[in-house]
């Protein structure tokens, strides 16, 4: 599992139970682990990549914050949402059933690209177990950059606007893409057609020191990605090739790849942390604030 930098928080979902032992007991056997912390009060579980899922009697916010609106009055509607990202989503769901979940709908095929399945824990929060879908990640493919016609494609994409908003001046953007040409592009596919194009190249340290990036491990591998085509967009399809990529790059000896998205851009951001991209660190570029991931693949 990739660490997270100290640099970067640990993030904190806190949920507020009726019986903190009864949830204490449901998600132990629904995540299918122990808490870290387990204290009148709280009770906390590691997450995986810096995530922490905390859980807190009603009574004890009521005391902390007296201010605030009482959490037992949303009793019966849902309040919150977790959706968590694992490799058997059907066998979790099974698992939270049978811990006492009422199940909201089983696991199926989403228009987001995944597939998940959806139940309601103790509390009334809804919980749901989702893994990148098997259908899109076979209907996604990569291939070898192939000259003019491709640079007409992707040069296309780029004046749209809503590129141009994260890309900026398409023919700067479009020089610095074609550069990796060769062994350092590919062409993202959907059901054979061209739909956007990833890059990868050694990062230059100059530009690594400028970004405040210079600590980067020098061996890592800088991945850009441009899903050109807005019918191709929402539907998991900018994960899938990234998880091709690394595939490819991990059978060829890579062990350390990172790409950057503007904070701004939720989009994007929703989709590295999909692909199993942890955050490292926060930067910012031509006043820009942007945020860099990176993910091991040995």
């Amino acid at each position: 599992m990739t660490e997270t930098p100290p640099s970067m928080p640990t993030a904190h979902l806190i949920l507020y139970v009726r019986d903190q032992e009864r949830s204490r007991v449901f998600y132990e056997a629904a995540l299918d682990v122990a808490p870290r912390l387990h204290v009148p009060g709280m009770t906390e579980f590691e997450l995986g990549r810096g995530a922490v899922l905390g859980l807190m009697p009603e009574d004890g916010i009521r005391r902390l914050l007296p201010t605030l609106p009482d959490p037992a009055l949303a009793r019966g509607g849902a309040r919150a949402e977790l959706y968590l990202l694992v490799a058997a989503p059907r066998e979790r769901l099974a698992r939270a059933l049978a811990a006492g979940a009422n199940e909201l709908s089983p696991v199926l095929p989403r228009d987001w690209g995944d597939e998940a399945g959806y139940c309601l824990d103790p509390d009334g929060h809804v919980l749901a177990f989702a893994a990148p879908s098997r259908r899109m990640a076979q209907r996604v493919g990569l291939r070898p950059f192939e000259g003019e016609h491709d640079t007409a494609s992707v040069a296309t994409w780029l004046e749209r606007a809503d590129v141009r908003r994260w890309w900026g001046d398409p023919s700067v953007a479009l020089a610095d893409l074609v550069q990796s040409e060769g062994d350092g592009a590919a062409i993202v596919t959907l059901d054979g057609r061209a739909v956007g194009v990833l890059c990868w190249q050694v990062p230059p340290r100059s530009e690594l020191e400028d970004a405040g990036l210079s600590d980067l491990p020098a061996d890592l591998l800088d991945v850009d990605v441009l899903i050109g085509d807005p019918d191709a967009r929402g539907h998991g399809v900018a994960p899938a090739a990234l998880e091709r990529l690394c595939e490819w790059l991990r059978a060829r000896g890579v062990r350390r790849v990172g790409l950057a998205a503007a904070v701004a851009n939720g989009a994007a951001l929703a989709a590295y942390a999909k692909a199993g991209f942890a955050p490292y660190r926060d930067f910012v570029e031509s006043g820009e604030p942007y945020r860099y991931f990176t993910r091991t693949l040995t």
